[in-house]
Formats: C-alpha cells, structure tokens, sequence
C-alpha cells in the first residue's frame, strides 16, 4: 500500500493521509506508522481519505481506531489488543463523532463496512475536502 500525505490549513492544520489499493491484515500498520510520523511531527488533526481504498478489512478498522487514539491520547493501544480496539468502537459508537479523526471520500465498498461496523457513526464521512477540513 501507498500512502501519501498532504497538510492543509483550516481553523487547525489537518494532516490528511492518502492510502491507496487494500488496507488489510498484510499492511494496516503502514497507516499506523504513517500516523505515528506525522504526530511526532506536530500532527494532531487526520483525515484520511479513502478515495483510492478500494477494500478494507476488520484490520483496516482497527488501524483507524488506533489513529483515533493516537489523536486524542497520544498513545497507541498494545499491538496484541487489536480485537479489543474493534470492540472499543461499539462502546465508543454512542459519544458521537470523534474531533481529530475524520474520513473522506470512501467508496461503496469501504463505506459498507464503515456503516456495517458503525465506524461511520464513529468517524463522520466528509465526500468535499474542503468541508472536511473546515470541520476540524
């Protein structure tokens, strides 16, 4: 997987992160990584837009709630509690969208099993970039 990066300017800087083909068990902590370089870079703001995802597994999802974690907490939870973090969202689904984490642009596919999973009542979905960064 390629991932990108791109910083843009709102109220806050928004670091947005480009994945592109599969996001899966074979690379979903790339875009941990990815995050983790951009935090200890001063980024706190993440968009990730899933324009070139065309597919994403249980270990995609995992990999968006540890950004969300890295965002609000500065830490990531242990690499052996990935489950754990799949089961945090449901609990987490009811406190409503998260501040520092948003996605852009997923495709049907992807944005089956955000709604299936309830990622999307987790994480609001911008289909504009420009509104999303405004939403920072």
């Amino acid at each position: 997987m390629e991932i990108g990066v791109v910083q843009k300017e709102g109220k806050v800087g928004v670091t947005v992160l480009l994945p592109k083909g599969r996001v899966d068990g074979s690379n979903y902590t790339e875009l941990i990584v990815s995050a983790q370089e951009q935090y200890r870079g001063g980024g706190r703001h993440f968009l990730l837009d899933l324009s070139d995802v065309d597919y994403i597994s249980s270990a995609g999802l995992v990999a968006m709630h540890n950004i969300v974690m890295l965002a609000r907490f500065g830490i990531l939870p242990d690499e052996e509690s990935g489950w754990e973090s799949l089961r945090a969202i449901g609990r987490e689904v009811g406190s409503g969208y998260q501040p520092y984490v948003k996605l852009l642009n997923p495709q049907p596919r992807v944005q089956k099993v955000l709604s299936i999973s309830g990622m999307d009542q987790f994480l609001e979905v911008f289909d504009d970039l420009d509104a999303a960064v405004a939403a920072f």
